[in-house]
């Protein structure tokens, strides 16, 4: 029977924090009444990423691992699990939980009007509980005028596009994912920019969230990619026409 619910995680290197999100995401899962399954992506890890998730409670029942080396980026991660789910709706977040699980039923509750529900810590009603250091404040900013720069006007009206919390149709979510390339940080931008070129209903969700050290992010080498993942999505898709039905 189709799960009504996917929820995909990606990881790398997560192993200290890991089973306790994973624990939480079940708990919060296991007490709603829809069918689920929880795919976890470990991207190549190099810790016991994968030990851990094995050792959660009902890990063997509940919980299905995707699992490859060497680590490919996080967009290239939560690509292997949505092409593996089977969810009416399928759902992506951080493995930190920077978003609390609970705003799952907020998602939902704007489920019903729209193909991708997108979490926002920019726009009104948001609640940052701990901030990003000003270095990564700053570095949002600049990131924004060049995606729009690069990308287009169109994302622009998207006031957060780098939430690691998004809630799609299911079948919405595997046909834009298996269309995409980036497999780096980037991969959010290139999933809205599908969504747009395609004309999907896409709402932002005032969300909760809370920075927790232990980024992935490298402020170097990073950078330099982003700025090849943003000119690849404008190049790669510029003549992506309507998904197939």
């Amino acid at each position: 029977m189709q799960p009504f619910l996917s929820v995909v995680i990606p990881a790398y290197n997560e192993a200290d924090r890991i089973g306790s999100s994973l624990t939480a995401i079940l708990d919060y899962l296991q007490a709603q009444s829809y069918t689920f399954e929880l795919i976890v992506v470990d991207d190549g890890s190099r810790d016991q990423t994968i030990d851990v998730v094995k050792a959660t409670p009902c890990a063997k029942e509940k919980i299905q691992i995707v699992s490859y080396t060497p680590n490919r980026g996080k967009g290239y991660a939560i690509r292997q699990g949505v092409l593996a789910s089977h969810g009416e709706y399928v759902l992506f977040m951080d493995a930190d939980l920077s978003t609390p699980v609970a705003e799952i039923a907020n998602a939902f509750a704007l489920s019903n009007n729209y193909d991708i529900v997108i979490g926002s810590r920019a726009i009104s009603n948001s609640q940052i509980v701990v901030y990003q250091p000003l270095y990564r404040r700053i570095g949002a900013m600049i990131f924004n005028l060049l995606r729009d720069g690069l990308v287009g006007a169109g994302i622009r009206q998207f006031k957060d596009t780098q939430c690691g919390f998004k809630l799609f149709r299911g079948d919405i979510a595997r046909q834009i994912f298996s269309q995409a390339h980036v497999t780096g940080f980037m991969f959010d931008v290139e999933i809205l920019y599908l969504a747009l070129k395609w004309h999907l209903q896409i709402a932002e969700l005032p969300v909760e969230w809370a920075n927790v050290p232990g980024s992935k992010l490298r402020l170097f080498s990073d950078t330099l990619r982003m700025f090849k993942d943003l000119a690849l999505i404008r190049w790669s898709h510029r003549k992506s026409g309507q998904p197939a039905k």
